[in-house]
């Protein structure tokens, strides 16, 4: 793979990974300003979820970046 190519692939599971990180932050402000007592036990049991969807959206951002450089992945034996 080119170097532009890994590059790109870097960027884009980047993106997809804060995407993830960044998306629940909602969530969790809607928490506070909702229910602030039940806000900290929510939080705490809504932490697994977020570091799934962290790594789905790495996951993900590295397909797409894989899909725009034009490469197919893994490569065969």
């Amino acid at each position: 793979m080119s170097p532009a190519r890994k590059f790109l692939l870097w960027i884009m599971t980047g993106i997809g990974g804060a995407v993830g990180l960044f998306a629940p932050v909602g969530i969790v402000k809607w928490l506070l300003r909702t229910e602030p007592e039940d806000a900290g036990i929510l939080t705490f049991f809504f932490l697994p979820i977020w570091c799934l969807l962290v790594v789905i959206g790495l996951l993900a951002g590295r397909r797409i970046g894989i899909a725009l450089a034009g490469g197919r992945g893994a490569v065969q034996r």
